[in-house]
């Protein structure tokens, strides 16, 4: 089982019918990963130690309910076994911002 953290746009913005990034997300499920969520203001960086305020999440193709949060946890990035960043344009000052956070994960 891999630990999966995806960064992404809010979840009230997400048109789950045909997002690409929750046809994903439900895939992992049903391959037994575990999902984790946050959003990219959610990322905290001190020292080199990459956090975020993150939400275990399930996934359902359900439309009465696509998604089901856990309670908010400082998650460390640097222990996932993947990160995904999927989120939508504007590519905006915050969004290289998060990308220089992220890149302190490489290897």
């Amino acid at each position: 089982m891999l630990e999966i953290a995806v960064q992404m746009d809010p979840l009230e913005r997400i048109n789950f019918a045909g997002d690409s990034t929750f046809a994903l997300m439900l895939e992992a499920k049903r391959r037994g990963h575990r999902l984790w969520f946050y959003t990219p203001d959610q990322l905290s960086l001190e020292g080199d130690r990459l956090t975020a305020r993150a939400h275990r999440i399930d996934v359902f193709d359900d439309p009465s309910r696509y998604y089901a949060l856990g309670e908010a946890t400082d998650l460390e990035l640097g222990a996932m076994d993947v990160v995904l960043l999927r989120q939508d344009p504007p590519f905006d000052l915050a969004y290289i911002t998060s990308t220089h956070f992220l890149e302190r994960l490489a290897p």
